[in-house]
C-alpha cells in the first residue's frame, strides 16, 4: 500500500477500558455532553416516555461538575419523571449512581440507600436487577464496539467486562468473544481484565482452569482485575488523609487489608497477572502492601502485576513500582478534568507528586496508556496530546508540564507498552519483520508536528493482523 507520505505507526493499544459497557451505553442515554441537571432530567423524561414495557431508563457518563447546578440529581427528581419505570443515572467515573424509587425497589436497595445515592459495589445490585443481554446480543454489542475502535486506530483493547453479567464470573462474556474469534469476525484483539470481586469467585474461576494468557486467537484471558477504591470526583477514592474539600471523609476502601492480600496471593500462587484499580494514595498503599506480601512469600518471575490509574501518590510509593516491577496503567486524558480539582481535593504538595509520568519514565517503569472508556472516549491521539502537553485546550491551563512525556514516549505507551502489558511484545507493539501486521496510518507525523496539533490528527487506515479494519473515505492508496 502506497501511503503517499502518510505516517505509519504500530497499531494503538488501549490498555484499560470497559468495551462492552461502552457498546451498551451507545444504546442507552449518553449524558456526557449535557451542561445542566435540568437538561439531563429532561432527556431522561423523553427516554421514559418512549420506553418499552419492562425496560429501564439508564443515563450514563454525566459529571455534575460540568453542570450549572454543580450537584447530583436526587431520588425525588427522578421520581417526578416516573414512579413506574426504573430510572438510573450513573456518573462518568462509574463509581456512583442515582436511582428513582422504582429502581431502588427492584434492586433491593430501598432501605440501604433511601436517598437514591448508590456507590461502589452496592451498584452490583442494580446490574443484577436490570435485564441481561443474551450471548447473541453480546456478540452484536462487541461487533459494534469493534467498528468504533478500529476507526480510532486501535488494534487491541484490554477490557474489564465481567460485571456486565453479574454472578456469571465471566463465562458468557468469554464465550461470546471466543465464538467471534473462531468465526473470524473480531476486528480488534481483546485482552480481558477479569473482574472477580471475591476470593471465592477467583477460586471458582481458577478451578475451571482459566489462567492469564489462555489464547483463543483474537481473544485472550488477561489479568485478575481488582477495584480497591472509587474516584476522586465522587470523593470515594481512598486517601491516607481526609479530603481537603471534604474533611469528613477519606474515601472508601472496597476491601480490608486481609481480603486484598488473600486475592493477590491467590493470583500469585496460580501465576495469574493482576491489575489493581487504585486512585487514592490510601488504596495504593494497601495494594502495594498486598503485592509486597505476595512477592516476598511466593516470588515468581515476570508476572507483570500492575496498578490501574495510579493517580494520587507520593514519590516513595512510586519507587515501589520499580522495586516490584509493576506496570503503571495510565490515562493521560484524565488531567483534562482532574487538573481543575486535584489541589482542592488533596492539596498542592501531594498534587505535585501525582500523575507523574516523567518520574515513572526516569525510574524505568513500564507505562501503558488507556482511556478507561466510557469514563473518557478512546481517542488515543488526544491521550497522547495530554501526555505531552498536560494542557487543557479550552481553558489554556497547563498543569505541571514538567511531569509530562515526549511524543515518542507517549506513542510507546499506546503501542509497545500495551503489548508488554499483555505479554505479547514478541509479536506485537512495533513495526518489525516477523511481528503481526497491526498498524495505524495517520495524516500527520505526530513525532514532528507541534504538540498542539496532535489531538487534531486523523486516522486514515487501521490494519489488524494484516487485514484492513478501517479506511477513511478520503484516503486514496
Amino acid at each position: 500500500i502506497d501511503l503517499a507520505g502518510a505516517f505509519a505507526a504500530p497499531g494503538f493499544v488501549d490498555s484499560h477500558m470497559h468495551f462492552i459497557f461502552y457498546a451498551m451505553g451507545k444504546r442507552n442515554l449518553d449524558l456526557s455532553h449535557v451542561k445542566s441537571l435540568k437538561e439531563a432530567l429532561a432527556l431522561c423524561g423523553e427516554k421514559a416516555r418512549s420506553a418499552e414495557r419492562g425496560k429501564w431508563v439508564y443515563g450514563g457518563n454525566f459529571n455534575q461538575d460540568d453542570w450549572i447546578e454543580k450537584r447530583l440529581p436526587t431520588r425525588e427528581e427522578l421520581d417526578l419523571i416516573s414512579k413506574e419505570i426504573p430510572i438510573v443515572m450513573q456518573r462518568a467515573c462509574l463509581h456512583i449512581s442515582v436511582c428513582n424509587t422504582k429502581a431502588l425497589e427492584l434492586s433491593g436497595l430501598a432501605k440501604i440507600c433511601p436517598d437514591g445515592i448508590v456507590s461502589e459495589q452496592e451498584q452490583n445490585a442494580i446490574s443484577e436487577a436490570m435485564p441481561l443481554p443474551t450471548i447473541e446480543e453480546l456478540k452484536e454489542l462487541i461487533l459494534e464496539g469493534a467498528e468504533d475502535v478500529a476507526k480510532a486506530g486501535i488494534t487491541e483493547v484490554h477490557t474489564d467486562d465481567f460485571t456486565v453479567i453479574p454472578g456469571d464470573e465471566g463465562e458468557l462474556i468469554m464465550e461470546a468473544y471466543r465464538q467471534l474469534s473462531a468465526e473470524g469476525r473480531l476486528k480488534v484483539r481483546i485482552y480481558e481484565q477479569c473482574n472477580l470481586e471475591t476470593a471465592s469467585q477467583l477460586q471458582s474461576f481458577l478451578d475451571r482452569g482459566h489462567r492469564t494468557g489462555d489464547d483463543y486467537g483474537f481473544f485472550r484471558v488477561g489479568p485478575l482485575k481488582i477495584i480497591t477504591d472509587g474516584s476522586m470526583g465522587a470523593h470515594t477514592a481512598a486517601m491516607l488523609k481526609a479530603y481537603r474539600n471534604a474533611p469528613e471523609t477519606k474515601g472508601i476502601y472496597n476491601y480490608t487489608d486481609e481480603e486484598l492480600e488473600t486475592m493477590v496471593s491467590m493470583a500469585q500462587a496460580y501465576g495469574m497477572q493482576t491489575a489493581i484499580h487504585c486512585i487514592g494514595d490510601g488504596a495504593l498503599e494497601q495494594a502495594l502492601g498486598a503485592l509486597r506480601k505476595a512477592h516476598y512469600e511466593n516470588p515468581k518471575a515476570d508476572l507483570r502485576h500492575g496498578i490501574v490509574h495510579c493517580q494520587i501518590m507520593s514519590k516513595e510509593q512510586q519507587d515501589w513500582f520499580r522495586k516490584l516491577n509493576l506496570l503503571a496503567y495510565i490515562q493521560p486524558v484524565f488531567v483534562r478534568y482532574d487538573m481543575h480539582i486535584v489541589e482542592e481535593c488533596v492539596g498542592e504538595e501531594l498534587a505535585a507528586s501525582s500523575y507523574n509520568w516523567r518520574r515513572f519514565a526516569k525510574l524505568g517503569v513500564h507505562q501503558c496508556g488507556g482511556s478507561d472508556c466510557p469514563v473518557e472516549y478512546f481517542d488515543v491521539l488526544s491521550n497522547i496530546y495530554y501526555a505531552v502537553t498536560r494542557k487543557d485546550p479550552e481553558s489554556g491551563k497547563c498543569w505541571h508540564p514538567e511531569n509530562g512525556l515526549t511524543a515518542l514516549e507517549a506513542l510507546r505507551c499506546f503501542t509497545e507498552e500495551g503489548a508488554y502489558a499483555s505479554r505479547t511484545e514478541a509479536v506485537k507493539g512495533t513495526l518489525t519483520v516477523g511481528k503481526y501486521a497491526d498498524l495505524v496510518v495517520l495524516d500527520k507525523d505526530i513525532l514532528a508536528i507541534p504538540p498542539e496539533e496532535i489531538r487534531t490528527t486523523s486516522v486514515l487506515l487501521t490494519m489488524t493482523g494484516g487485514r484492513i479494519t478501517y479506511k477513511a473515505a478520503a484516503f486514496q492508496s
